[in-house]
Formats: structure tokens, sequence, C-alpha cells
């Protein structure tokens, strides 16, 4: 059976991250031969979300899928994970992962945002369909997705827990991607490469495979055609990407506590940070601990900011992730004026 890389990851994520006893790759139902259990409900999740997308946005996610007979019967979960506690099952993981290198690509983009759709709608199928679960995460995973689709795909994929809220089902639909997947997935995992000696989880083998030479340095007999290839090729810099540079930029100056507070409030304020870097939304914002998380980081529906939490003097904030080129000279420039305000004024002032 042929394991992709990025099922075997998210195998070890689901293992280790998430404790789950029970992991499973490929996993389908045997539709033939298996109970479908609340055949009606599933009936309706089909015709509420194909008419809902469609109404709205325009989208066909279910395409040539005339019942949901025929759905299910396509239907895989590219990882399953069971976590058990007591004898029942606590917590259930469905997970879908596609790694593009180019980025997240079924098509264009409506095509691409329908295909996601249907994967997900489908496994909440399989779950309510063939384990009567009425509860369960359903996790759409990719490392690269292109913000033209990316943001889109968030609003899209956050209206379907209200679909099925209304049928009373509490389906958990999550989408990571980018930072987020780099933060909540692989960087975990990295961390336990050390630690876990399976020879069966084939990217943790990789990883410990990697480095044991990663010390050395490799070099490479190139030909002359492969070095003239490189001629047209765009020059590395070695700077971070903007978003990386900023996150970590703060994370150094919040956690060794030298930044004003009145700074903290100025970057909590939308109109000097629009004057300041150029941004669209405040820097910071406060967390309010009476509200879901994930709601916070939305504006107008897109996620504006990430899911690290910053701790600065007992408050909580979130950093915005809203950031482009053009913002770098804005960032660098306020990081010297502050460096030359603590130097007159001290640090917490």
């Amino acid at each position: 059976m042929k394991i992709e890389m990025g099922e075997s990851l998210m195998l070890s994520w689901l293992r280790h991250v998430k404790t789950c006893q029970s992991v499973q790759l490929n996993w389908k139902p045997s539709t033939a031969s298996w109970e479908l259990h609340n055949e009606e409900i599933i009936e309706k999740i089909m015709y509420e979300s194909s008419k809902f997308y469609q109404d709205k946005y325009d989208l066909n996610i279910y395409k040539n899928n005339k019942s949901h007979t025929q759905l299910l019967q396509q239907g895989e979960i590219d990882v399953l994970g069971l976590k058990i506690k007591n004898a029942y099952v606590e917590n259930i993981y469905a997970i879908d992962i596609a790694f593009h290198e180019a980025g997240l690509n079924y098509g264009n983009t409506k095509e691409t945002i329908e295909r996601v759709l249907k994967k997900m709608t489908r496994t909440a199928m399989i779950l309510h369909g063939y384990f009567n679960m009425k509860l369960g995460n359903i996790i759409f995973a990719s490392p690269k997705i292109n913000k033209v689709v990316f943001e889109p795909l968030l609003k899209c994929v956050s209206e379907l827990k209200e679909i099925f809220m209304s049928l009373n089902l509490d389906f958990k639909f999550v989408v990571y991607a980018n930072d987020e997947f780099q933060e909540k997935i692989f960087n975990p995992v990295i961390s336990l490469s050390k630690s876990i000696a399976d020879t069966s989880e084939l990217f943790l083998r990789s990883i410990q495979l990697y480095n044991m030479f990663s010390n050395q340095s490799i070099t490479s007999n190139r030909t002359a055609h492969s070095e003239a290839s490189q001629i047209n090729t765009v020059p590395v810099t070695g700077e971070d990407k903007i978003g990386t540079f900023v996150r970590n930029q703060l994370r150094t100056i919040i956690q060794s506590g030298s930044l004003p507070i009145h700074v903290i409030k100025k970057l909590c304020d939308k109109e000097y940070c629009k004057s300041t870097f150029d941004l669209n939304y405040s820097l910071l914002k406060k967390v309010n601990e009476e509200v879901p998380i994930n709601e916070q980081r939305l504006v107008n529906g897109y996620y504006r900011y990430w899911s690290e939490i910053f701790t600065y003097n007992d408050e909580k904030y979130f950093v915005c992730n809203d950031w482009y080129e053009r913002n770098r000279t804005h960032f660098i420039r306020w990081l010297e004026n502050i460096e030359i305000e603590k130097n007159l004024y001290g640090s917490r002032g």
C-alpha cells in the first residue's frame, strides 16, 4: 500500500500529539455490509449544504453525485484516529491532507473550495452514518494554501458548523494551513523525532535520517548545464518572510518584558497601526476570556490574527497576521524607534 508522506505526518500527529490509541491510514467504510444510521439526517445534510453554498456562493460542491449513497461509497478518510478513555471513544479525528508544493490546487479557486467542502462534509456524514457520532473533529490540512484560496475557503468552512448545528450535530471543522500547519502540526511532530523509535512512522524516520547528516556539509557535483540553469533563478536574500520576521521580533521583545506599556496600548489602536505600519488592523488585539478564541481572530469572516497568544504584564494578546513586504521597512523603523525610546525612558513607562 502506498503511503503519502503527509499522511504519515498526520498519523504521527494523532498518535503522539493528540494521543489517539488507534490510528488508521486510508480508512474506508464497508458500505455494502455495514448498517447506515441516521439516513434521513444524512440526506438532509447533503440537501442543506448543497443548497446553502449554491445559493450564497454559486458553488456546486457535490457535482455529479445525485444521492447520499453514491457520495458515501466514494468516501475515504486519509487518517482516522480514535482517542479512548474509560472504555469509551472520547474523541474522533478524521483528517484529509493535501500537499501541493505550489499551493493547494484542485483546479481554479472555485473548484478547489468545492472539493475541500465536499471532502469535509462527506467525512462528517460518514462519522454520523457509520459511527453514529454526533460530534467529532473534521480536519483538512495542507502546508501551503495561497491567500486567494485560503481566505474564502476559511469563510465557507466556518459556515459548515452552522449548517450542522441546525441539525443538532456538533462537529468541529478545522483547516490547518500555512503558519498554523507549521505551528500546530509540523513543529510538534518534529520535536518528537528524537524520542520516538517506531520504524512504521515513515515521516519521523525520514526526519531522523536527515538529522544524522544535517550538521555535515553536503557537496554536489553539478554539470555545466545545471550551473548555467541557475543564472535565471531569483537569488536568496537570507531574510525571513515578513510574517515570520514580525512574529519572531515581537516574541523576543515581549518575552523580555522591555516594551513600554504605553506602546502596547498604541499597538492595540487601529489608526496608530495604519499610520505607523500601513496595517489595515491593530497589530495587537487583547484576548477576551468570555469569547471563543477562534471567533476573536476573525475580522469580517477572515482570520486576521495568528492563533499564538502573547502574554505581557498579565494581559493576553493576539498578533495581526496580515503582513506584506511593503510593511517591512515600516516595522524595522518602528523597532529602531522603540530601542531609542527604551534607552531614553526605560522599559515600562
